[in-house]
């Protein structure tokens, strides 16, 4: 089988980087993106199976990608990262637009990974 994609949406050099790393230690095969419109174009040219992206990036937010990605395909799983407090109500509107999960940063990438072949073995 090969390496299933990952793309990273983030504004946070350091983070995608340490992310990327990470999960492609654990197999996984990166693409990063430092904002909305490189990572919406890198999503519809490798078509990733999980894109995990800010909620807040410098051109857009997570909940616009969520929405414009979820457009193009209802295949892969969603995960947004918030640096802050998330109220119920911007939670169920980032799962009515397609997120699948959450994560608050700082999170724990092996915790991330898991939670990654989870929802992807879930959609097999």
């Amino acid at each position: 089988m090969p390496n299933q994609k990952i793309l990273i949406i983030d504004d946070d050099a350091h983070l995608r980087e340490s992310l990327s790393e990470v999960l492609e230690l654990e197999g996984f095969a990166c693409h990063e993106a430092g904002n909305a419109k490189t990572g919406i174009e890198s999503a519809k040219k490798h078509r990733p199976e999980v894109v995990i992206m800010d909620i807040q990036l410098p051109d857009s937010s997570g909940f616009q990608i969520c929405q414009e990605l979820r457009k193009h395909s209802k295949d892969f799983v969603l995960i947004m990262m918030t640096g802050r407090f998330l109220s119920s109500e911007e939670k169920t509107q980032g799962f009515e637009l397609g997120a699948d999960e959450y994560i608050t940063k700082p999170f724990d990438i092996q915790e991330l990974s898991g939670r990654i072949k989870q929802l992807l073995s879930r959609k097999k």
